[in-house]
């Protein structure tokens, strides 16, 4: 049965796409959360040099700014989670699928092996009954 050692070779190429996929889902997540923490390094910067009488007339402009991107990014990072989770389960859909092919070719291999050790007995047998019978006469 040749049809499942090429399901089984589809299937591994699915789970590799989905696996790439989920890698480049993972770096799309760390690249937003880089950009949030480069903000908060921003917004402690600013708030350092509001300190300054001069450059507090811009920090609140620059805070609300900070905070609608904030929100932005929060709202990016989340929709990213559950691109991954999502990701995930298919992926572990996949490689489940992907086993279930592996043991039906392995009982598929065993069930032959089993069937022709049973013709190699009954072989052995009437060679053996054949010889006992040339032997008696």
């Amino acid at each position: 049965m040749k049809s499942l050692a090429t399901l089984i070779k589809l299937q591994k190429t699915y789970v590799d796409e989905q696996r790439q996929q989920l890698a480049r889902l993972y770096d799309q997540m760390e690249e937003i959360e880089g950009r949030i923490a480069q903000l908060e390094i921003m917004k402690a910067r600013e708030q350092e040099a509001a300190r300054d009488i001069a450059a507090s007339a811009t920090y609140g402009a620059f805070l609300k700014r900070a905070v609608e991107v904030g929100r932005t990014l929060e709202e990016e990072r989340q929709t990213a989670a559950m691109a991954v989770r999502i990701a995930q389960d298919k992926l572990a859909e996949l490689f489940e699928e992907q086993k279930r092919y592996e043991i039906a070719e392995e009982q598929r291999i065993e069930d032959e092996a089993r069937e022709e050790r049973r013709r190699e007995t009954i072989e052995l047998d009437e060679v053996g009954g054949v010889t006992h019978e040339r032997n008696k006469e």
